[in-house]
């Protein structure tokens, strides 16, 4: 692609009008028309500017193609994100499988040095996961600093309906994991051991492998909706940056509000970690007296008491309903507090259509003029 084809390609692809474009860098209308018809070249102090603007090389701008650098963008945003997801999905994972083992084996008599050295190599790979995913997404941003992805529209609207039946699935997974769980347990504590394995923790490995995979679901899920959204984040940034006119569908955010955003999500997890230790402290504290106590505690003794419905966890699952509904609270406030003027103001234009007709041209409200009057009231005699 010529230098002509490149700067009309970048200049549509971002939205952006010649008026706007020659206004951005101290020219005329017309001189960017002559860029485009290839009839004349920018200076050179121009084409680094083009380049800062459109975040791509002088050699790709000159001789390249910037429309297969974009594609290729998107291309490798895209592989990474997926590793990073994926990183980030297997590592919780496999700590929770790491659990599911443990119980496993426990269930079929095996030694507990066994146990432990299982458990921890799950732990292991699932941390090991978790950093090297961590640290190849901050060098791929600390190499890329101008990547821009841009997903085609049937691409984003594949992944809208995909999503939400990647929640529900991972949620519905979770429920019928735990009715699993409660119909398979039984109250027979005849039927706990046969030939040297306990049934009752034998099902437990299952739903724990089970639960792995619906909150890796879940993790995934969500990860892969934040990459879609940072991405075009980042070019509706961008095209504002440029000056061209935003669709109305546009959801622009300041870095304010991404800020806030990030904030209240930090706030969501602690809250919800202070639900699960309140949770686990008021379940198990009053047990400790009836199932030794501190010095020792017989699991056999615990498990019957927590199934006879002894102890703080008859109502402790209290905590994650507070909890919930602090974070509600939290998002409410949060998103009233992160809203400026101009946001309110284009709300009210969105949602109130008597505010839109109150602000529309007189010329075009009838209203504006008071009661009817003839056109021409100056033509007309005067009654005396």
């Amino acid at each position: 692609m010529s230098f002509a084809d490149n700067l009309v390609y970048l200049r549509q692809h971002y939205g952006v009008t010649q008026e706007s474009l020659a206004e951005q860098l101290g020219v005329s209308r017309q001189t960017v028309s002559k860029w485009e018809a290839g009839t004349n070249y920018p200076e050179m102090d121009k084409l680094l500017a083009l380049c800062d603007l459109f975040h791509t090389n002088l050699d790709d701008l000159m001789r390249g193609s910037v429309h297969v650098t974009k594609e290729n963008d998107t291309e490798r945003y895209d592989r990474h994100m997926n590793r990073f997801d994926l990183s980030i999905a297997l590592g919780v994972a496999c700590i929770l499988m790491g659990v599911g083992v443990q119980v496993l084996l426990d269930a079929l008599g095996w030694p507990s040095n066994i146990q432990t050295v299982a458990f921890l190599s799950f732990v292991v790979v699932g941390v090991v996961a978790l950093i090297v995913g961590s640290l190849n997404h901050g060098e791929f941003k600390r190499r890329n600093p101008a990547i821009e992805p841009r997903y085609a529209a049937d691409v984003l609207e594949r992944f809208s309906r995909r999503f939400p039946l990647l929640i529900a699935g991972g949620v519905g997974l979770i429920l019928l994991d735990v009715i699993m769980l409660i119909g398979l347990s039984s109250e027979d504590s005849s039927l706990d051991l046969v030939r040297g394995v306990r049934l009752d923790e034998l099902i437990v490995a299952p739903f724990m492998f089970v639960l792995a995979v619906a909150v890796g679901i879940l993790i995934w899920a969500g990860m892969q909706k934040s990459k879609y959204e940072l991405s075009e984040l980042t070019y509706i940034a961008h095209r504002q940056n440029l000056g061209a006119d935003l669709p109305p569908t546009a959801v622009v955010k300041s870095p304010e509000q991404v800020r806030a955003e990030r904030v209240m999500g930090v706030i969501c997890g602690c809250i919800m970690l202070l639900a699960l230790i309140v949770f686990l402290v008021w379940g198990f504290v009053p047990l400790f007296d009836q199932v030794g106590g501190w010095d020792g505690i017989d699991k056999h003794a615990l498990k019957d008491a927590i199934r006879a419905g002894q102890g703080g966890f008859a109502i402790s699952w209290i905590a994650f309903v507070v909890g919930g509904i602090l974070c509600g609270i939290v998002w409410m406030i949060g998103s009233v507090l992160g809203k400026s003027q101009d946001d309110w103001i284009a709300e009210a234009k969105q949602e109130d259509a008597w505010l839109k007709y109150a602000q529309s041209d007189a010329k075009e409200d009838p209203w504006a003029r008071g009661p009817e009057q003839p056109e021409n009231s100056s033509d007309q005699p005067t009654l005396k």
